[in-house]
């Protein structure tokens, strides 16, 4: 019964597809204001520019960052001089996190040890095809070490009071580009911002550093999937508006699948 309602929902989703499309500019969701689709991944885009990573100090120096060429809208910076064939092994230290000034909601600690344990999964199950993880640093170890700069979830409230509006879908849809962020987004939707330092396992000099704001997609569409792949997006960024935590375990599976493929082309360089 179940599996029925949800192929009826989807192929719903498809007929509304063509709507969505030109309601968000026939851009991907997620392409920012160049309407690539660089910076969607399934159902969180990037948000990250310049001027909106959040600098808490944890990087070293914030001005030379800038957009990696297909890596999803990360921004990054790293040594050129580096021999990435040197790192054989990697440590992934505590992840730290900083949760923005001013927040009103507090993150309940079990669902903060649960994120911070998916991450670390995420990161270890990635990379192990191409390193061996240690606990411990030394030469040939690549240190990782990352802190969340923003843990926002969504607001599931919200997300059904707008469902349950005739129609709401179609200001929904528009308020993301209308606003500047990714289209497809909306206010109450849940945001995780990330900056990491990667620094040589023997002398700890910082070899890389990278940072990135992933925000949810309740309308997600990757168009070039085709109609049945964008409406699996539509589907799943749908369903994942009505959990707080989903988007951030979407982000944090993009950052890990993205360290793990960036790691290993330059290791092969």
């Amino acid at each position: 019964m179940i599996a029925s309602k949800a192929g009826a929902f989807r192929a719903i989703c498809a007929c509304a597809l063509a709507a969505i499309v030109t309601l968000s500019g026939c851009a991907s969701p997620g392409g920012g204001a160049s309407g690539t689709a660089a910076g969607t991944t399934g159902t969180v885009a990037s948000e990250a520019s310049a001027a909106t990573v959040r600098r808490v100090d944890f990087l070293t120096d914030y001005a030379r960052l800038q957009p990696v060429a297909g890596g999803g809208g990360i921004l990054c910076w790293r040594d050129a001089s580096i021999d990435w064939k040197r790192y054989d092994k990697v440590l992934f230290e505590r992840i730290l996190v900083y949760l923005p000034s001013g927040s009103t909601k507090p993150v309940d600690p079990s669902d903060l040890k649960a994120l911070l344990d998916y991450f670390h999964g995420a990161l270890v199950k990635a990379t192990t095809p191409e390193a061996r993880i240690v606990n411990t640093a030394g030469p040939g170890v690549l240190r990782v070490q990352i802190a969340l700069t923003s843990l926002i979830p969504t607001n599931t409230a919200a997300s059904l009071a707008g469902t349950a509006i005739p129609y709401g879908f179609v200001a929904e849809i528009g308020s993301g580009a209308a606003t500047g962020r990714p289209a497809g987004s909306t206010p109450y939707l849940g945001r995780t911002g990330m900056e990491v330092k990667f620094r040589d396992g023997a002398s700890g000099k910082v070899v890389a550093e990278c940072a990135d704001t992933e925000i949810g997609l309740k309308y997600a569409a990757d168009l070039n999937a085709g109609v049945a792949g964008a409406a699996e997006s539509w589907v799943n960024g749908y369903m994942d508006s009505f959990t707080q935590w989903t988007y951030a375990k979407n982000a944090f599976d993009k950052w890990a699948a993205a360290f793990a493929q960036r790691f290993a082309a330059l290791r092969s360089a």
